[in-house]
C-alpha cells in the first residue's frame, strides 16, 4: 500500500461557493499537493461530464490527471483507464420513484449514459443545467428511457425533507435515497455511494484509506466520513456530519477548503 496522502474533495457546497465558484487559492494548493507526490481525488453527486467539465475549466489540461467519483459513487473514473466502475438503477425500481415524484406533482429528472432528461422544459431542469453547466434532453416520458444512473428530484427543500422519509421506505433495499443539495434529492443504486465508491478506488489504486483526508458538506459526504482517515467539514454542512469531523472549517462561502488547508496542511502552500 502507498503511504501517499490522498486528498478528496467534495465540489458543491464544499470547494464550490454559492456562485459555483472554484477559488483559485484553492486551486493553487490543489496543484501542490500533486506537485509534492500526493493525490487528489474530486467527488460528487453531478454526472461525470459536469465534473469533467468544471476541472477542466479550472485546471486546464492538469484536470486531466484526477480520479472522479461522479452520481455519488455510481460512476468511477481513473484517468488513462476510463470508468472502471459504473451502475445503473433496475426499471422497476426507477419507474416507482418516476410515479412517486409524478403523484407529488415534484420536478423529476433522469441521467442515462452521462445525459440528462427531463419530461418538461421548466424552471427546475433550466436551473439544474445552469447549474451543472450540462445540456439537458426533453423527451415524453421518462419511463421509456434505458435504465438510470440516477433520477433526481427538485423542490423546495422544506417540501423534500417532507418526502424523504415515504420514499426511503418504498425504495428501501432497491435504491438509496439522500439529499446532495437542499433543493436536491438524490437516488442512486442500491449497495453504492461515496464511501463504497472510495473503498473500491482505494483498491483499484493502491491507497491506503487511513491517509484520505475527506472534505465535504452535506448527507452524500457521510458515506465518505464513515471509511477516510481525516474528516474536514466546512460550517455550512449538516449538523451531522460536523458532528463526526475531526475539524470543522469556515463555509464554502468564506473559501473553508483553503482554510483548512492552510491551517492543518501548511506544506502545501509553499
Amino acid at each position: 500500500m502507498s503511504t501517499q496522502r490522498v486528498f478528496v474533495f467534495d465540489l458543491d457546497g464544499t470547494i464550490l461557493n454559492s456562485r459555483n465558484e472554484f477559488p483559485l487559492e484553492t486551486r493553487d494548493v490543489v496543484l501542490n499537493i500533486l506537485t509534492k507526490g500526493d493525490k487528489v481525488v474530486f467527488a460528487t453527486g453531478r454526472m461525470h461530464i459536469s465534473a469533467k467539465k468544471m476541472l477542466d475549466r479550472v485546471f486546464g489540461d492538469q484536470g486531466n490527471v484526477f480520479p472522479i467519483i461522479s452520481y455519488n459513487g455510481a460512476v468511477v473514473y481513473v484517468p488513462t483507464e476510463g470508468f472502471i466502475y459504473e451502475k445503473t438503477i433496475p426499471l422497476d425500481v426507477a419507474h416507482m420513484v418516476i410515479d412517486f415524484f409524478r403523484q407529488r406533482n415534484i420536478h423529476v429528472h433522469s441521467y442515462v449514459d452521462d445525459v440528462l432528461y427531463s419530461e418538461k422544459d421548466d424552471d427546475e431542469i433550466r436551473l439544474y443545467s445552469k447549474h451543472a453547466d450540462v445540456p439537458y434532453t426533453i423527451v415524453e416520458d421518462l419511463k421509456k428511457l434505458r435504465e438510470p444512473i440516477k433520477l433526481l428530484g427538485v423542490a423546495e427543500a422544506h417540501t423534500l425533507d417532507e418526502i424523504t422519509p415515504a420514499l426511503q421506505e418504498i425504495t428501501k433495499g432497491k435504491a438509496n435515497v439522500f439529499k446532495s443539495f437542499p433543493i436536491f434529492l438524490d437516488i442512486i443504486p442500491e449497495g453504492t455511494n461515496k464511501g463504497i465508491a472510495l473503498e473500491l478506488l482505494a483498491k483499484h489504486m493502491n491507497f491506503d484509506l487511513s491517509s484520505t483526508i475527506v472534505f465535504g458538506d452535506n448527507e452524500n459526504d457521510i458515506f465518505m466520513f464513515d471509511v477516510a482517515g481525516m474528516k474536514i467539514a466546512v460550517e455550512n454542512a449538516v449538523p451531522r456530519l460536523k458532528e463526526v469531523a475531526d475539524f470543522v472549517s469556515k463555509s464554502n462561502e468564506e473559501n473553508g477548503v483553503f482554510f483548512a488547508l492552510v491551517k492543518l496542511f501548511p506544506e502545501y502552500l509553499r
